[in-house]
C-alpha cells in the first residue's frame, strides 16, 4: 500500500500526466471537473467525475471516501496547470516526513505567482512561512483532518489558505516553502473570487500578513 496520494481536480488541459511519467511511488486521485473524464478515465485507478470547485470537490471526495485519510500519510493538491515531475514530487514527500511539516509547497519557479513569498529563492532548501498556497499545497494527514473543514466554507476557496497557518499554529515552524523543489505554474492567475475572500478574512477576524524565514 502506497503511504502517499497527489489529490486533484483535473480538466481537458490537465499536466497531470507530467507527474507519472516514471514509477511513482504515490497514488494519483483525479476528480474530472469538465467533460474530459472519457480522455482520463484510465490514467489512474482512482478517476471520478463531479463538476465544481477544487476545494469543494475534494471535501466532497474525502467526505464520501473517508477511509482515504486514514490510508496516506501525506496528501499533496496542485492546480492542474502546474507543471512538476514525478521525482520533485517523492521529493516533496520526503522532506515532509523529513521536517515532521503540517503544511506545505513547492516554490514556483517562473513569473505567474500570486504571493512573491512562494517564488524559488536561491540558496535555499526551505523557509517557514505563516501561509502556503491553495495553488498547491501538502498536508500531513493530521493537518488535513484539522483544515478539512475550510475547503467546504467558501465555493472558490479564495481565503481559506489565510486561515490554515492559525489553525495549525505556524508558530511551530511546521509550514514551508520548500525552494529545493522546482514547480512551474504554467497559465497566469485568472480567477478573481475578491468579494469572497474580503468575507472570509472578516468572517474568522483573519490578517493579510505574510512572512517567510
Amino acid at each position: 500500500m502506497k503511504k502517499n496520494c497527489v489529490l486533484t481536480t483535473i480538466g481537458a488541459s490537465s499536466l497531470h500526466r507530467q507527474w507519472i511519467k516514471k514509477k511513482s511511488s504515490f497514488d494519483l486521485h483525479l476528480i474530472v471537473y469538465d467533460d474530459s473524464y472519457e480522455l482520463f478515465k484510465n490514467d489512474s485507478p482512482y478517476v471520478t467525475a463531479s463538476k465544481g470547485y477544487k476545494f469543494k470537490l475534494i471535501y466532497n471526495y474525502l467526505c464520501n471516501n473517508p477511509e482515504l485519510i486514514e490510508q496516506y500519510d501525506y496528501f499533496y493538491m496542485p492546480d492542474d496547470d502546474i507543471s512538476i515531475t514525478t521525482t520533485n514530487i517523492q521529493k516533496l514527500f520526503r522532506y515532509m516526513k523529513k521536517y515532521q511539516l503540517a503544511v506545505a509547497q513547492p516554490a514556483i519557479a517562473n513569473s505567474f505567482y500570486s504571493y512573491q513569498h512562494t517564488t524559488k529563492y536561491k540558496d535555499s532548501i526551505l523557509r517557514h512561512t505563516n501561509f502556503v498556497e491553495i495553488m498547491q499545497p501538502c498536508f500531513s494527514r493530521d493537518a488535513l483532518k484539522k483544515v478539512l473543514f475550510t475547503f467546504d466554507e467558501t465555493i472558490s476557496g479564495w481565503g481559506i489558505d489565510f486561515h490554515w497557518g492559525i489553525i495549525l499554529n505556524y508558530t511551530e515552524y511546521n509550514m514551508a516553502i520548500i525552494d529545493d523543489i522546482d514547480s512551474i505554474h504554467t497559465r497566469p492567475v485568472q480567477s478573481n473570487h475578491h468579494q469572497e475572500l474580503s468575507e472570509y478574512m472578516k468572517k474568522y477576524n483573519l490578517s493579510f500578513d505574510i512572512y517567510s524565514s
